[in-house]
């Protein structure tokens, strides 16, 4: 669908060492039923074959452009994109997931209804070899939240991702706010920015974006101290929340439990003076909060769980956790 009155959505795909999934990636954003769009691929310095896949689409479609550049990471590559978009609304993708036929259609029709500067949809998760399991309803939710209920919504991870996507951004957002280069996790903080900078944020709840979980993925990969960035995000977080939006505090220690959690039990201990100080400063840290957290009636069970399990003490709380997710 295309008319006059329609806004060019520019939609941002960062491409790097994608080969086995950048075709179903493409093909579902060529086939929107919005049409008005311009398709950014950026290589960020593929070494596989992306890059040539990316230059074959472009030759199909005239409404994709590809740029190649030295690899910088997903942030890096993000900004980029943005930096040389030309619509006045952006979208982005990840190059190994792929959306709907109406996933921009969704997002811009919630984003006029909602008179927001952001609207967002939900997401199917899918392991790689599994089919995605959808759960579609005859009438989508609709909400918009204002900055405050959207931030308490999206640490509490109850319907707003904290995610790049699956959102659709008017672009003048970005003219101060930047992804994070060389950081993993990059996307929370920045999410938590765009939110404050727009003041509310429109949700449609079509279950449009198919995200997919490979093994190598950053879930799923083992620990290495570069995981402890999400901790650095999360800070920035945390100041944003006290300082402006205080009455969301709770939900801010409930997903920082959470993470250190996370963390910690992803780490194979070992006796290194580096291993242990991690291991100290987040097992100290899931002592800090653990008492708030239990408090809060409104806090996620995996947090909950974790701050009980935390009064074993490391090594009996280890042994549990490991009993339990057998």
């Amino acid at each position: 669908m295309k008319n006059s009155m329609d806004p060019l959505v520019s939609v941002v795909i960062p491409v790097y060492n994608v080969e086995p999934y950048l075709h179903e990636c493409v093909t579902s954003v060529v086939e929107q039923t919005y049409t008005n769009i311009e398709i950014i691929l950026v290589d960020d310095g593929s070494t596989d074959s992306s890059g040539t896949l990316c230059d074959e689409f472009a030759l199909s479609d005239s409404r994709i452009c590809v740029f190649h550049k030295k690899n910088g990471g997903l942030s890096d590559a993000r900004n980029y994109g943005i930096r040389r978009s030309h619509g006045s609304l952006i979208s982005f993708i990840d190059s190994d997931d792929y959306v709907s036929p109406d996933y921009i259609m969704h997002l811009y029709q919630a984003l006029v209804r909602g008179k927001t500067d952001i609207a967002t949809t939900s997401i199917c998760i899918f392991r790689e070899g599994e089919p995605p399991k959808e759960h579609k309803r005859d009438t989508a939710e609709f909400h918009v939240y204002d900055a405050c209920e959207a931030l308490e919504d999206m640490l509490y991870m109850r319907h707003l991702e904290p995610n790049a996507f699956p959102k659709i951004y008017k672009k003048e957002l970005f003219d101060t706010i930047q992804y994070p280069v060389g950081k993993l996790y990059e996307d929370i903080a920045t999410t938590t920015k765009l939110i404050d900078k727009a003041g509310k944020i429109a949700y449609l709840d079509e279950n449009d974006y198919y995200y997919r979980i490979r093994p190598n993925s950053i879930q799923t990969a083992s620990f290495n101290p570069k995981k402890l960035d999400l901790l650095d995000q999360l800070s920035v977080v945390k100041s944003i929340v006290q300082t402006k939006y205080p009455s969301a505090i709770n939900a801010y220690y409930s997903k920082e439990q959470s993470a250190l959690f996370n963390l910690y039990m992803n780490i194979s201990p070992d006796d290194t003076k580096e291993m242990l100080e991690i291991t100290d400063g987040l097992w100290n840290g899931i002592k800090k909060n653990r008492i708030s957290v239990l408090r809060d009636k409104e806090a996620r069970p995996d947090a909950r769980i974790a701050s009980l399990l935390s009064f074993l003490g490391p090594i009996p709380c280890r042994c549990v956790y490991k009993l339990v997710r057998k």
